[in-house]
């Protein structure tokens, strides 16, 4: 519960910081979790190794921007197979891949909720997902718990104050 609300505090202090808007979407209709963010037994290496993301379940799922954004990246890695990152400003950053088809190019600007591609089975996996990650100034948080705070804050619910937390 504590490492929760720590994950909270860092994620609505986030979003302060970034000026993220009031619209939000999640990345997939319907989110399963496969893999955790954090250290974890690669399922091809079976090696500890961390998870900058988290792997969400899908069977040729549209993908959808988090956020509005610009394409920075879109194409093909041999980890992450077909994949696509967007920018949102502010320092925060989202990536997605596994995709079996991307439907945008870089440069592309990007409205919240906007389909982005499909679902699939590119690079290194064991099987069809969506690898979802966050990134703010270059390091990457749980994107969970930033989602949570996304959701909240969407909700009109009153996010914690990292200040008064300290």
């Amino acid at each position: 519960m504590k490492a929760l609300i720590y994950l909270m505090l860092i994620s609505s202090s986030i979003l302060a910081r970034a000026q993220i808007p009031g619209s939000f979407s999640l990345p997939l209709d319907d989110l399963q979790l496969n893999s955790r963010y954090g250290y974890r037994v690669h399922p091809l290496t079976g090696k500890v190794k961390f998870h900058a993301g988290v792997d969400l379940a899908a069977r040729s799922d549209t993908v959808f921007a988090v956020l509005d954004g610009r394409v920075t990246k879109s194409g093909y890695n041999h980890s992450l197979g077909l994949y696509v990152n967007l920018d949102h400003g502010g320092g925060l950053e989202s990536s997605y891949g596994h995709l079996s088809q991307c439907w945008v190019l870089e440069g592309d600007t990007i409205r919240v909720g906007s389909p982005i591609g499909l679902t699939g089975a590119t690079g290194q996996v064991t099987g069809e997902h969506l690898h979802f990650a966050i990134k703010f100034y270059h390091r990457f948080l749980n994107p969970l718990a930033l989602m949570k705070a996304l959701l909240l804050s969407q909700a009109g619910h009153q996010l914690p104050n990292m200040a008064n937390h300290e």
